[in-house]
């Protein structure tokens, strides 16, 4: 804990929570909490109600009986995903008599944004595939580190679960892709002409300078870190070199020009520089100097002030320190002062014409109030005009009003939520004591994500600081260019509807070696990173890639994933879990309306094929009235010819096609579940081995299918093969 939030507890430690307004008796969810603040000094320390928890808003009030005045972090859990986050309100000091009080500090989580409901949704989804009790919960988070967790839906089934919190359990489509406000999710060639600009943070640490040789040995720059890189356990990617620029000295005009042509040739609108300054002391200048001079690289920027310790363990902590902040009024003021050349520079970043400064740690400032206002009065006499004061997410500093700040810039992985890898299943050995966690779920975290206060979204490509901590770094796995473009085109639609009328994405970064951090080329990805922010600036369609990732799939929106499953190799693949997962949370099947797109191309009865329908609801008759108020069962087998032998893998779906020609638009589908050999039907045909002959039976509903009568088939779909096989029989469905 700083000092200024250790003077802020003791200035607040006499001071009572206001009464509260609501009658306790009437929200029995009230028991979750201890709402009795008549005495702070002894008890639990965690006092307050939850007065809501439904599929709107989690909403209460929280009092830290250690520390009341100060706001506390809370977070929704459902299991170990992370649906959203939030932050009791600032409460007001007041009078009451002759007692000091403050407001009581209440919160509410929103769950009915379009990017809320689909974390939650995933969340859900994941929680439920076993049909135990749901796991969900909020983690109230104090400032000192210490957290509480309070159960919620404690007393509910899963399905009960699901509709309180505003989903349909009879269509899990709803789980998989929420869309329940109403409105069309569009993609990003359809969604606002708002410009997006893409700035990338960059570090001028690669060349040698004074200090460094003088603290790590001559000739020290982030480069040796690198070159010593080693795996830590058996699937982590490392070591990476660079490739196109080599092993490079940023004091190089040749170099900086390759930068600056690099990021312009794939969508990068400029760099975010990072600047050391410790009281009128500069450190790694000389990029930004020479940029000055030589223009180069020619590409728009702005600075943020790293403003915390410098120290060997390279976290910014007062151990092992090297270079020390000792922040003070009289001497922060100078800032404005000292960075005016690169402020008054023609090419340096404005949003809505003012000038974006970003702060690392603003919290460790004094005085911030009166110092932005000094700096903003000084930026006017100096010709700079005005100023766009942000201060990076990081260290749970998030709401810029907090902290003085205008806006706020999300700094992953400081802004993410994700589960930690056991060691155990990364194969990792006893003399690893890092950690370890998952990248698609920390980008899963950031979808939608929205804040009450202006922010600006930020990604990023991977993130490995192995190389400075070796066996105590911190590790993201499964990071791949796929994952980071299905994060970076939510950041770029979250981009156009903030409340700027021009739009910035940050990427965190340009060239973070050391962390792993990096867009520019390597040796094992090439360019494939930085080709992911050409397309997505270039409002190009998804790729390939993500098309044929199931996992990355379920991210998209449902018209992004209808776009992108198109002519994917995926598709099937994603429809059967799609099934799957719905006849496990419901028990059966219901008919979807169309037809899976391999039908379009599949071979129409090919030669050697033959459907057999044995039974529909035990009746053996070519066509079955069926009522759709009740389950529809149908059994029988199949030969594909010799389209399919009976080891390959295969998909099947039962398809029911209209035979009215004014309905011939209408028709359905599901999955067959059940598949099993046929050896009766086999030795009875005199098949050859490599033959299939496979059984079925498949239960479903057909409670949306418009009357009419119905011919069956079944659609067989694998390694790139998809056959369609027609039966005599049909449905005939009769309301």
């Amino acid at each position: 804990m700083n000092k200024i939030v250790e003077r802020s507890v003791r200035d607040t430690r006499d001071m009572q929570p206001v009464a509260s307004p609501v009658q306790q008796d009437d929200h029995s969810q009230s028991v979750f909490l201890d709402p009795d603040v008549s005495d702070l000094q002894s008890g639990p320390r965690l006092r307050g109600a939850i007065l809501e928890y439904s599929g709107r808003a989690i909403s209460g009030w929280i009092v830290d009986a250690q520390s009341p005045a100060a706001p506390v972090s809370i977070a929704l859990f459902v299991a170990s995903h992370c649906v959203e986050e939030g932050r009791t309100g600032r409460p007001a000091p007041a009078s009451i008599g002759k007692q000091s009080a403050i407001g009581r500090p209440g919160f509410r989580i929103n769950l009915s944004t379009r990017g809320v409901r689909r974390r939650l949704a995933r969340a859900l989804r994941n929680a439920l595939v076993e049909p135990k009790h749901a796991q969900i919960y909020l983690r109230v988070s104090l400032n000192d580190g210490e957290y509480y967790e309070i159960p919620l839906f404690e007393n509910f089934a899963p399905s009960e679960v699901v509709v309180a919190l505003g989903f349909s359990t009879e269509d899990y489509d709803d789980l998989l892709f929420p869309n329940n406000d109403g409105r069309v999710v569009t993609g990003l060639a359809e969604g606002t002409s708002k410009e997006v600009r893409y700035i990338c943070f960059y570090l001028p640490q690669f060349h040698s300078f004074e200090e460094n040789d003088r603290w790590w040995g001559p000739g020290f720059t982030e480069w040796t870190n690198v070159a010593r890189m080693r795996a830590q356990f058996p699937t982590h990617e490392s070591p990476w070199l660079p490739a196109d620029l080599g092993f490079y000295d940023v004091r190089l005009p040749e170099t900086r020009r390759q930068q600056g042509d690099l990021a312009r040739k794939y969508g990068i609108d400029g760099f975010c520089y990072y600047v050391y300054w410790f009281q009128g002391r500069r450190l790694l200048e000389k990029p930004l100097q020479l940029m000055l001079e030589d223009g180069e690289p020619n590409l728009p920027f702005c600075i943020c002030w790293a403003n915390e310790n410098w120290s060997r363990r390279w976290d910014g902590s007062d151990a092992e320190l090297l270079l020390g902040q000792n922040h003070s009024l009289d001497d922060d003021v100078r800032f404005i002062d000292d960075m005016a050349d690169l402020l008054l520079d023609e090419r340096y970043i404005t949003v809505d014409g003012r000038k974006i400064i970003v702060i690392y740690r603003p919290s460790l400032l004094p005085d911030k109030q009166h110092l932005f206002e000094i700096w903003r009065k000084r930026a006017r006499e100096l010709g700079i005009g005005e100023l766009l004061i942000c201060n990076a997410m990081t260290f749970g500093e998030f709401d810029p009003r907090d902290v003085n700040c205008d806006a706020a810039i999300e700094f992953p992985p400081h802004t993410v939520s994700t589960r930690e890898v056991p060691p155990t299943d990364v194969d990792a050995p006893a003399t690893f004591a890092g950690k370890v966690y998952d990248y698609v779920d920390a980008m899963r975290s950031s979808l939608g994500k929205s804040y009450d206060f202006p922010f600006f979204p930020a990604v990023m490509p991977r993130w490995d600081n192995t190389p400075r901590k070796g066996a105590r770094g911190h590790v993201f796995t499964r990071s791949s260019p796929e994952a980071f473009e299905v994060w970076l085109r939510d950041a770029t639609l979250r981009a156009k509807g903030n409340s700027f009328t021009e739009s910035l994405v940050f990427i965190n970064s340009w060239n973070e070696w050391a962390e792993g951090a990096h867009l520019e080329p390597d040796s094992r990805y090439g360019r494939a990173f930085l080709d992911v922010v050409r397309r997505v600036a270039s409002a190009e369609p998804i790729s390939v890639q993500i098309r044929n990732t199931p996992d990355l799939l379920d991210c998209l929106s449902r018209q992004e994933l209808e776009w992108a499953v198109k002519e994917s190799s995926a598709h099937v693949e994603v429809l059967a879990n799609l099934h799957r997962s719905g006849l496990g949370q419901s028990g059966v099947q219901r008919v979807r309306s169309g037809v899976p797109v391999e039908a379009e191309g599949a071979s129409d009865g090919p030669v050697g094929s033959l459907l057999v329908i044995e039974n529909i609801n035990s009746q053996t008759s070519e066509r079955v009235i069926a009522d759709p108020r009740y389950e529809i069962v149908v059994r029988g087998w199949i030969c594909a010819g010799t389209a399919f032998e009976a080891s390959r893998q295969r998909t099947g779906f039962l398809v029911l096609s209209s035979l009215a020609a004014e309905n011939a638009a209408n028709s359905g589908y599901c999955l067959i579940v059940d598949w099993h050999e046929r050896v009766d039907v086999k030795e009875y045909m005199k098949a050859e081995s490599k033959d299939s002959y496979f059984g079925f039976q498949v239960s479903f509903s057909i409670r949306d299918l418009a009357d009419g009568e119905y011919q069956l088939a079944v659609l067989e779909v694998g390694d790139g093969v998809s056959l369609l096989v027609r039966s005599r029989h049909s449905i005939i469905v009769r309301r």
